[in-house]
């Protein structure tokens, strides 16, 4: 079965379609994961099933053949991990919000157009193997194209919080940027070089930013202030898990460094 691609207006909301879509009511999900996604969730009265993953973001467990699993293409460095759920499983859908170039897998596919271009405010293209047949109106938010500060940044998320789904903007269409797969992975090796890193990429991978897991938190906090030195700008991958947790580890010692391509 083919894929239909729908532009709508988040990643969040291209999510609550899917759960729509295929009357999905219960989902296991990552404990290591955007919370948006959560509360995408729990708008459609859908019951979670969380689960843990390894250092390398493969699930630390096996799953119901017919169960509905959402995993994220952490970094846009896991298409490997994506291929293989795909094959195992016959409802997976795939977050791609950190990876817009992969191709489609499982019975769904959606991606964020602000993480990989910054210059936009919104959009998500939701490939999917099921649509709905329901009116959504077009959003008709307005904007100019350019890279926000963090306080904008922090506005635009607080907006797309109450936005409903509808099909992606006018604004957001006309201003997508020329694609930067190459320049992405030139970035991605220069950083692999510097910081002696050993992350594998597929040909497949195109990726978001390079996640270097610094040994201790004191050797990530180490780099976090010799990069800010640089004037880079590193943010932490999510802090809403409890210290028990492994996955704690991503947010202690992960160090996830932009990969710009709008110098």
């Amino acid at each position: 079965m083919s894929y239909e691609l729908i532009k709508l207006n988040t990643a969040r909301n291209a999510l609550r379609y899917v759960i729509n879509a295929f009357d999905i009511k219960e989902l296991y999900l990552p404990y290591y994961i955007c919370p948006t996604l959560r509360s995408a969730i729990n708008k459609e009265n859908c019951k979670i099933i969380f689960y843990h993953i390894d250092k390398t973001f493969k699930p630390l467990q096996d799953f119901p053949h017919e169960a509905f699993i959402l995993h994220p293409n952490y970094f846009g460095v896991c298409c490997e991990i994506v291929n293989e759920l795909s094959l195992k499983y016959q409802n997976l859908i795939v977050d791609n919000a950190h990876s817009f170039y992969s191709e489609p897998k499982g019975i769904a596919s959606f991606n964020s157009l602000r993480k990989f271009f910054p210059i936009l405010r919104n959009g998500s293209f939701l490939y999917t193997k099921r649509t709905l047949d329901i009116d959504i109106e077009k959003d008709a938010y307005t904007y100019e194209p350019k890279i926000l500060t963090y306080e904008e940044i922090c506005k635009n998320e607080n907006r797309l919080d109450t936005e409903e789904i509808k099909y992606i903007s006018e604004t957001t269409l006309n201003s997508l940027p020329n694609p930067d797969r190459e320049k992405r992975i030139e970035k991605f090796y220069y950083w692999q070089n510097r910081l002696n890193g050993k992350i594998k990429l597929t040909r497949d991978d195109v990726p978001f930013v390079y996640p270097y897991l610094a040994a201790t938190q004191e050797e990530a906090n180490k780099l976090v202030n010799e990069l800010e030195k640089e004037n880079i700008t590193i943010y932490r991958y999510w802090n809403n898990l409890p210290d028990s947790y492994s996955e704690k580890i991503f947010y202690t010692n992960l160090v996830v460094i932009p990969l710009n391509t709008f110098e």
